[in-house]
């Protein structure tokens, strides 16, 4: 009986352990940037449950998301960082931040929708990359094979 209660003990903690080292982190990679020229573009995501196609929840507008954009400074937590800007989306899921200077930036992301999911995204403003046509930013959720929403898509001209 002892040796039944090991390998049950054991399967527990296999199953456990694989699950906590498969969980998505939606954490920066430190000291890696999205390089733009410009910051706007659109906020989009939907949850479609099972038709989580990029293709689709991408063709859904966000609405009322509010973006606002700090100097990026590391360590340091999202409250301790300086304002730079705010904008909220159109109807449409637009958003244009106008002349940003050249620097480090966190991007935050708020959703008003409980089925979306916020987030941010570290960018750095520069002109050493080809000119920046627009930003998407996908909004839906994440499924737990890590694919999905969160992510903040380039368009260059």
């Amino acid at each position: 009986m002892r040796g039944s209660g090991h390998k049950i003990a054991m399967f527990l903690y296999v199953a456990l352990a694989s699950t906590l080292a498969g969980a998505c982190s939606l954490a920066p990679i430190r000291g890696y940037f999205h390089q733009v020229t410009a910051i706007r573009g659109r906020v989009v995501g939907r949850s479609l449950g099972p038709f989580q196609f990029r293709w689709l929840r991408q063709s859904f507008a966000v609405g009322q998301a509010r973006l606002a954009l700090y100097e990026y400074h590391w360590p340091a937590k999202i409250e301790d960082l300086q304002l730079i800007a705010t904008v909220t989306v159109d109807a449409h899921g637009n958003f244009d931040f106008g002349q940003i200077p050249k620097g480090h930036y966190v991007l935050t992301v708020k959703v008003k929708n409980p089925d979306l999911i916020g987030g941010f995204f570290e960018i750095e403003v520069t002109d050493t990359v080809k000119a920046t046509k627009s930003i998407t930013i996908d909004v839906s959720p994440i499924h737990p094979d890590c694919t999905g929403g969160h992510e903040f898509v380039e368009t260059k001209l």
